[in-house]
């Protein structure tokens, strides 16, 4: 896998700062990535300007796809997905705009005896905080519910298989991402690395690469407040609550979810309501004014039952919650 090529995929919106650091990081890799897509989701902080005559960013190996609107992570990603596939190269490797991966990440994901099966359609470094402990969300399998791969499983050397990936850092082989469709645009956002991991996986295992590691700075996740610092202290748990003009997301979250257990598990109508109820009891515990929020999450979650896809861009759900 020395002289494989690889093409790299970043999808942003206004956070230019984050993804200069990202693209150094890329661009800093033992093994030299070809080619990236920059996927502009029609940023207003002047990430364009990065790749105008002069910008930080202005080169050849650099490629501008500028959005009109933003199409979200999963219209983003399809989209980067869609223009890399036509690339004359071996992977594709998906990077997400907040995270820089390590200098040698990519040499040792392509050094990996998995890179050379060619039963193998993805490899996965591990996520890791920047307080460098592992990040075991990012991967796992799914059975009724997402289940992160143990800690103990990010031994150096293993490579241990994956049922889902999240679309930070995994490098997907070529032949697999031309047969699978990219992500589904409707998502919008959440759930949709799920479900793409799925379809991937119909054309090769996914695996591990323990040594491989991609820091990821999880930007906009870090909200607390002392509902939730209680509850977490109770139970254990490590949830967060959502602030309400960000609360578009989990609504997204909700009826994605919804969708994949119906589709993916064949879920029943009956346990579907006890799905999305587990979503009204999350927002109850932890969220500021949940009441505004409960009739929002009944609504997405009986249209992620019925398979109906409507999308808020932050600025409507803004608009909306005022």
């Amino acid at each position: 896998m020395s002289d494989a090529r690889v093409c790299a995929v970043v999808v942003t919106f206004d956070r230019k700062a984050q993804l200069v650091e990202c693209l150094a990081a890329i661009f800093a890799q033992t093994h030299p990535v070809t080619e990236v897509y920059v996927v502009d989701n029609a940023s207003t902080d002047g990430t364009a300007d990065l790749f105008r005559a002069g910008g930080e960013l202005d080169r050849d190996d650099v490629h501008h796809l500028r959005m009109e609107e933003n199409r979200g992570s999963s219209g983003g990603v399809a989209a980067g997905i869609s223009a890399a596939r036509e690339a004359d190269a071996d992977w594709i490797w998906l990077v997400d705009d907040d995270a820089a991966p390590a200098p040698d990440a990519l040499e040792r994901m392509l050094a990996s005896p998995a890179a050379a099966d060619p039963a193998v359609a993805a490899l996965c470094p591990a996520v890791v905080r920047p307080d460098g402990a592992v990040d075991t969300g990012h991967r796992g399998h799914f059975r009724r519910r997402p289940r992160p791969l143990p800690l103990a499983e990010y031994r150096v050397g293993a490579t241990p298989e994956l049922g889902y990936f999240t679309f930070v850092g995994p490098l997907l082989r070529m032949s697999a991402a031309r047969a699978a469709d990219p992500p589904r645009e409707d998502f919008f956002i959440w759930c949709d690395d799920y479900e793409y991991s799925f379809r991937i996986a119909e054309h090769g295992r996914i695996r591990l690469v323990p040594e491989s590691r991609i820091l990821h700075h999880d930007v906009g996740q870090a909200h607390s407040n002392r509902r939730s610092r209680f509850w977490n202290r109770l139970m254990g748990w490590s949830y967060v609550p959502t602030p309400l003009d960000a609360f578009w997301r989990n609504l997204c979250g909700v009826r994605n979810y919804v969708w994949i257990k119906k589709r993916y598990e064949g879920q029943s109508a009956l346990a579907s309501v006890g799905t999305i109820a587990q979503f009204a009891v999350k927002a109850l515990l932890y969220d500021e004014r949940p009441l505004r929020r409960l009739p929002w999450i009944l609504r997405f979650g009986i249209d992620g039952r019925r398979g109906r896809f409507r999308n808020f861009t932050p600025a409507e759900w803004r608009r909306r919650v005022r």
